[in-house]
């Protein structure tokens, strides 16, 4: 089987730390498009930088047999123009003074074979929603069309290998379709990390990054999500009969002992008795001493290896099974929780809004990228006001957006939840950031050091430490940056959660998981 990349030994330290030690893999032609996914802060992103050359490992080598392309989370093109960015600069110029007749013989020449090459950029350009006209400036492009505009300049390399950082982030639903697309028709192949799992459903096989290997699966999410069950089933059997072994063992060793006993009180009566020699007596007394004390060794020897090895299945378990979390759901109220009359939205062209929203309802907000989503659950949360209209809200409302912008970033995750829950002691916080795997250094440090998904449990945490659940629950784009355990915490979390929920999503499988069932379109 050919192969766009093979790499072996891959080790990167930071300081005494070691992210990752000895990864070997290769990337080949029989998958045109890879997923690579893994918990938040395993090293996903650093790996395709070490792999696009923008990073240097400690260990290791990387071989590339084709020419490669990447694109960070946050990926923002140079050059004043559209044209410039996209690198056709060259090309865009010749056609355009050959088309105003300005063109020289060299011009004509050049151009021999590029005359398709207009309409293939701007029908690209289209696709994703953005300006045909290459000579329109890039500083008038919004944050989330720079970064289309960025996937448009690695689909253009149609030879080229892609590497690609969690790409459908910030996507609105047309933006994530015409990405998919894109890879489906890309012919140079492309490696893409992400947790969105429509996106990994299209994959044709998935790398995920454990932490101490990189695992190959030959085929798209569901093959991987019924491996990951059958592992956990395997698992469960393996701790059943581990437990049944000490138990065993256990018992063996008690009954060894009573038959000992037995033994030994046989052995005095009979020296009372006279019945047998002491000399003797005394030999069959010490090696019956000297049999218990090595059985006594080695039943403490089995046992620790035993309690050892049920302690190792006992952590891959935790690994593969589902975290839980439970919203608090006293004092959450029925009625009517929000009312918008006629509510005007600042900064973008929308009608005015007006909608009545009880106790127990769920809703989603869509609309195109820029279409004023977030600004609404603002006005809501109470956050900015409206131009123009009313906002009426009843009972507890909690706004968490991407950021989790309620928590403090440069306290640590168990002092955000002492702030937030002062009823709960730091031993109990510490426990709770342990089942949601925020251990040891982990909660101690500043919430600003942590990756998006670990800041979300951090809130999610806090708002399950509430005596009250709020009666309103916004959210605005939650399950970005989450991986994929995250994500599955989050939509247990609201399945449960019985106050009125309003949410924005472009995770189509996200919002069907928490029972959307009303929609307000933007």
């Amino acid at each position: 089987m050919s192969a766009f990349c093979h790499f072996s030994g891959l080790t990167l330290h930071f300081g005494a730390d070691t992210l990752f030690s000895n990864l070997s893999g290769t990337l080949t032609r029989a998958a045109t498009t890879t997923g690579l996914i893994g918990p938040n802060g395993r090293g996903k992103s650093v790996l395709l930088k070490l792999l696009a050359g923008r990073m240097t490992p400690s260990a290791g080598k990387i071989s590339w047999d084709v020419p490669i392309f990447s694109v960070d989370q946050v990926t923002r093109l140079s050059g004043p123009r559209l044209a410039d960015a996209l690198a056709v600069a060259l090309e865009h110029d010749r056609l355009c003074r050959i088309e105003q007749g300005q063109g020289s013989l060299q011009d004509l020449e050049q151009a021999a074979d590029q005359w398709h090459l207009p309409a293939s950029w701007k029908a690209l350009l289209t696709e994703a929603g953005l300006p045909q006209d290459l000579d329109a400036p890039i500083s008038r492009l919004s944050g989330g069309e720079q970064t289309r505009l960025a996937l448009c300049a690695a689909f253009m390399k149609r030879d080229h290998f892609l590497l690609l950082d969690e790409p459908s982030n910030h996507l609105d639903a047309q933006g994530r379709s015409w990405l998919m697309q894109c890879l489906a028709a890309h012919p140079g192949g492309a490696l893409v990390a992400s947790h969105d799992r429509t996106l990994l459903r299209q994959c044709s096989e998935l790398l995920e990054l454990t932490g101490e290997e990189l695992r190959r699966y030959g085929g798209n999410y569901d093959l991987y999500r019924s491996v990951r069950q059958a592992e956990t089933d395997a698992l469960e059997q393996q701790i059943e009969h581990q437990t049944r072994q000490l138990h065993r063992d256990v018992q063996q060793h008690l009954f060894a002992r009573q038959s000992a006993d037995t033994r030994r009180r046989q052995g005095e009566r009979q020296r009372a008795s006279g019945s047998q020699g002491k000399m003797l007596l005394d030999a069959r007394a010490q090696r019956a001493q000297h049999t218990e004390g090595c059985q006594q060794s080695l039943h403490q020897q089995r046992q620790r290896q035993m309690q050892e090895e049920l302690g190792q299945l006992k952590a891959r378990r935790e690994l593969l099974t589902a975290q839980r979390l439970e919203l608090p759901i006293q004092g959450v109220r029925g009625g009517v929780r929000l009312h918008l009359d006629a509510l005007q939205l600042p900064w973008v062209k929308q009608a005015p809004l007006s909608l009545t929203v009880y106790g127990g309802e769920r809703w989603r907000v869509q609309g195109a990228n820029g279409s004023g989503k977030s600004t609404l659950l603002r006005i809501i949360a109470g956050q900015i006001e409206a131009p123009a209209g009313e906002c009426r809200v009843s009972g507890r409302c909690l706004y968490l957006d991407q950021e989790c912008s309620f928590l403090q970033p440069d306290l640590s995750a168990v002092d955000n939840l002492q702030r937030l829950n002062p009823h709960l002691s730091e031993a109990e916080l510490r426990t709770q950031l342990g089942r949601v795997r925020l251990r040891r250094d982990k909660a101690l440090l500043p919430t600003a050091l942590l990756s998006g998904g670990e800041r979300m449990k951090v809130a999610l945490l806090a708002i399950s430490g509430l005596n009250q659940a709020p009666d309103l629950l916004l959210l605005d784009e939650p399950d970005n940056h989450l991986d994929l355990d995250s994500r599955e915490l989050l939509e247990s979390v609201l399945r449960d959660y019985p106050g009125m929920l309003m949410v924005v999503s472009h995770d189509e499988l996200f919002i069907e998981a928490v029972g959307v069932g009303q929609y307000l379109q933007l």
